[in-house]
């Protein structure tokens, strides 16, 4: 199992990405400052708004593109780490495979723990998905008569659907004929049946 996460995570980082990650060893490169530094900004830059956040680490002379590169790549390895929800244990593992120093792992692992669920909060902000739904209420009317007739006298469906997406709750409400509500009810049970067929293939 753990093999399989570590499969994943791989195909989802490039090989540079991987191969950038093993300067963190590298002490002429990233001095231990600039590692805490680094790590401290790579977490802002995730959760918090990254056009707000200016990258200004103080970088070697000598290594200033090689540093940024550094960031970069933690970046995206809290990224994945975060979406494949990876515990302390298998990041550790993961990083020992990376060949990178314990000192510096534990470090990143502490990083990687105190802010999993912000950075996980944030992900789930991304996308278009459409809202879930959560909820449903309806209700029963007798509608004896409409504006547009002098009378009717067919039971009324009122339907509300409380939606959800990301933090936001959102209410849907409509009115059906029995007729309609079948139909729709109909056009669920194929949507569930589709979904059904596509699991299974």
């Amino acid at each position: 199992m753990l093999h399989t996460i570590f499969q994943d995570i791989m195909m989802e980082l490039s090989k540079d990405t991987i191969d950038g990650l093993a300067n963190i060893l590298n002490t002429n490169i990233i001095t231990d400052d600039n590692f805490l530094q680094i790590l401290g900004m790579a977490t802002s830059y995730i959760y918090e708004n990254p056009t707000e956040i200016k990258c200004t680490i103080k970088t070697s002379d000598a290594k200033p593109i090689l540093t940024k590169k550094v960031f970069a790549d933690v970046v995206c390895l809290l990224i994945e780490a975060t979406r494949h929800d990876l515990d302390e244990e298998s990041l550790r593992s993961f990083l020992n495979l990376v060949y990178i120093g314990e000192k510096r792992i534990t470090k990143l692992c502490e990083v990687y723990i105190n802010n999993k669920k912000a950075i996980q909060s944030q992900l789930e902000l991304i996308g278009n998905n459409p809202p879930h739904i959560i909820d449903i209420d309806w209700h029963l009317d007798y509608c004896v008569k409409l504006d547009t007739c002098n009378s009717l006298g067919v039971p009324l469906y009122h339907v509300r659907l409380s939606t959800k997406k990301h933090e936001t709750i959102d209410h849907v409400t409509f009115s059906c004929t029995i007729q309609q509500l079948q139909e729709l009810v109909f056009k669920l049970k194929d949507a569930i049946r589709y979904s059904e067929k596509l699991t299974n293939v």
